[in-house]
């Protein structure tokens, strides 16, 4: 038999079974509803059973819009075959992924307005034989016997569930991270401060997302010493912003203009002595491709975690991730690939604009990892190819695409410079004009250009 698991975690209760109900909810009951004494809203939802999502999004019954509302799962023959339904949910995934029984799909939507204004659950359905309403059968006999999501995780990172989280500051300040948690954030990464400046609310966002149970992470907004404070200063600053809160570090480096590497290792040095672990740095890739020196290696710093906003959409946590091109995970930073996606800065969760941040692993992957221990393997290589050898390639993409862009001088006019692509243009442009030229002369002439064109390549080839 297909390897199935349950789709709600462990500690869940049936609220309502199969069959028939009477009283307020009377009539036919297609499914079974899952919960947890002590509030359901935001808890994870699993794939029984492997196979195709075939729908999302807003359904009638299950609500809305988009991504709240339901997920279906067409699972072919060898995957044990049907369709399952998840109701009253926030997807998680889009219409056409593949996903492994176990894997995390999507989350109780805590807005009990979507589920008949009872308290928030997970309604279930198994069609045994393809999409047909009407046709579903109890699931409780069909789940008999199946594994906790999360004991047989699949082996192919592309499989791997993802989970969201946030990053906020000082321009947060009063941002519920508790809403958050139950919109699906299931991690936060607080700033320090910028420079030599602290950031007057972290212990309050600290303290906040520790009550909702959020895995907690931190980050400092680095300046170059150029820009008036020394590295000690702003080690200092965030220091003094986390005073008995400390938490795992990120070294936010974007600063306008760059910054030379040794402050960046000064930075990580300095945290370290003053007990907080540095997890790497947070750049763009095009901020640490153009370090003065050239591309250095990411590695000695620690994980990547990269900002990439593709076309800067704002949209619902969920939909947004959909919406990314997911070749972000792929494109290596200096020696590496990123390990943490900064995904979005409008993403919308709990009714507000914050930035957005994706992780591809467990949330007790993710745990361990800031806890001290290592991040998950698996994300270093793409098809049997390295990061290193993937970034080597990269670099030789960027020397043809310099060499390409690199001017040179007119052999007609030397004062004028072109690039090849320019030349490319200006080549194409003169030939269109010669052959305008061509034909309106021969016009004039009452002369026929194809013919004569033909007449010429025949005689260039000595045919008749």
């Amino acid at each position: 038999m297909a390897r199935r698991c349950w789709p709600f975690g462990e500690g869940r209760q049936v609220y309502s079974g199969f069959g028939y109900r009477s009283g307020e909810y009377a009539g036919m009951h297609y499914g079974v509803d899952f919960g947890r004494e002590g509030g359901s809203g935001g808890n994870p939802v699993y794939a029984a059973q492997s196979g195709t999502v075939a729908q999302t999004g807003a359904a009638s019954g299950f609500g809305g819009p988009a991504p709240a509302g339901w997920i279906r799962v067409d699972h072919s023959d060898d995957e044990g075959g049907g369709h399952t339904i998840y109701g009253h949910i926030v997807g998680e995934v889009n219409v056409g992924d593949h996903v492994e029984a176990g894997q995390r799909i999507g989350h109780v939507n805590p807005n009990s307005a979507t589920n008949g204004g009872v308290a928030p659950h997970l309604h279930f359905e198994v069609m045994p034989y393809g999409y047909s309403p009407g046709s579903q059968i109890d699931p409780l006999p069909w789940l008999a016997g199946s594994e906790e999501p999360g004991s047989g995780a699949p082996d192919s990172q592309s499989n791997m569930g993802v989970i969201f989280g946030v990053d906020v500051s000082k321009y947060q300040d009063g941002y519920s991270l508790a809403a958050a948690k139950n919109a699906g954030a299931e991690f936060v990464i607080i700033a320090t401060g910028d420079g030599d400046i602290s950031d007057p609310v972290y212990q309050s966002h600290y303290d906040d997302a520790s009550t909702a149970g959020m895995v907690i992470s931190a980050y400092h907004f680095l300046r170059a010493e150029r820009e008036g404070s020394t590295i000690q200063a702003q080690v200092d600053a965030s220091l003094r912003a986390m005073g008995d809160k400390k938490a795992p570090l990120w070294l936010d480096c974007e600063t306008p203009g760059g910054m030379p590497l040794h402050e960046i290792q000064q930075a990580k040095q300095l945290f370290e002595q003053n007990g907080v672990r540095v997890l790497g740095v947070y750049c763009t890739a095009n901020w640490w491709e153009n370090m003065a020196g050239g591309e250095p290696p990411t590695a000695p710093l620690g994980a990547v975690w990269v900002a990439n906003y593709g076309q800067d959409n704002a949209a619902p946590l969920h939909s947004l991730y959909g919406q990314v091109n997911h070749s972000v995970w792929d494109y290596p930073v200096g020696d590496q690939k990123p390990l943490l996606w900064q995904f979005g800065q409008r993403g919308i969760v709990a009714g507000k604009l914050v930035d957005v941040n994706a992780y591809r692993g467990s949330i007790e992957q993710l745990r361990e990892w800031w806890g001290g221990g290592k991040p998950q393997e698996g994300t270093m290589e793409l098809h049997g190819v390295s990061a290193a050898a993937l970034n080597d390639a990269k670099i030789a993409a960027q020397e043809t695409l310099n060499e390409v862009k690199l001017k040179r001088p007119s052999r007609i006019n030397p004062a004028r410079e072109f690039t090849t692509g320019e030349l490319a243009w200006f080549t194409d442009e003169k030939a269109w004009i010669n052959h305008v030229l061509l034909v309106a002369v021969c016009q004039k002439l009452g002369l026929d250009p194809v013919a004569i064109v033909t007449d010429a390549i025949k005689a260039e080839r000595g045919e008749s």
